[in-house]
């Protein structure tokens, strides 16, 4: 896949696992990104109120304190506009219907392949 440069471009990355955290972290590395990452969804939320910046999120689904349909629901009202990729690893008619119905513009199943992840940053980041 083509390299695009995203530098000046930031995105959150609200995931509780560190190890799928630090996955996504490399796959980004030489992208120019700034990464911001938020453990649970109360974290995202914040994140986003306090940065304008913003430009995507990265959404795990389960998440401790608030999950990842919750948080989008209120990052809705703050940000309307802003793409959210839910990533899942549990893909079902269900959990597609939930992220959907929570304001999720797209999803990724987990695990999460290395162009998977540069697909979906390159359909929703507007550079």
């Amino acid at each position: 896949m083509e390299s695009i440069n995203y530098t000046g471009n930031t995105i959150l990355i609200a995931e509780d696992n560190e190890t799928n955290y630090e996955y996504v972290r490399q796959v980004f590395l030489n992208t120019g990104l700034t990464l911001l990452h938020a453990i649970n969804g109360e974290e995202a939320i914040d994140f986003c109120r306090d940065h304008p910046e913003i430009r995507m999120i990265l959404m795990d689904g389960l998440m401790p304190v608030m999950n990842g349909y919750d948080a989008t629901r209120e990052i809705r009202k703050l940000r309307p506009e802003l793409p959210i990729v839910l990533l899942t690893a549990y893909v079902s008619q269900i959990s597609i219907r939930d992220a959907v119905a929570s304001g999720c513009t797209d999803y990724l199943a987990k695990p999460i392949g290395r162009e998977e992840l540069l697909t979906v940053l390159k359909k929703w980041m507007v550079v």
